[in-house]
């Protein structure tokens, strides 16, 4: 079975989820890349709520290394060959808040 079969699974949301997390837990751009594709491409509700909460939700990405990371990883796939992943990978980074203006708000609040 292909990853993308089991990422659009429209029976079975616990099997999109724990792909997700799977692909996601390698660290690397091909994993990030699939689920990606597989958010641009998923047409339920279901598969895009579970999608999204396995990039959403991702608790290596709150830390620094991780955030960095997911950055790069973003940067390449904003230009991807495939539209799907170029145009979630961008509209994930034009979301993101700079560290530094993290930073700004981390101030402002003390």
């Amino acid at each position: 079975m292909s990853f993308r079969r089991l990422l659009l699974d429209a029976k079975d949301t616990w099997v999109i989820q724990e792909t997700a997390e799977a692909l996601l837990e390698r660290k690397d751009t091909i994993g990030l890349r699939h689920v990606l594709l597989a958010y641009s491409q998923a047409c339920s509700f279901d598969a895009v709520d579970q999608l999204g909460t396995a990039l959403d939700c991702d608790p290596e990405w709150m830390t620094t290394e991780g955030a960095d990371r997911l950055i790069r990883q973003l940067r390449t796939l904003a230009t991807d060959e495939g539209t799907g992943v170029r145009d979630e990978a961008q509209q994930i980074l034009a979301n993101l808040r700079p560290r530094e203006e993290w930073a700004r708000g981390s101030a402002a609040d003390s």
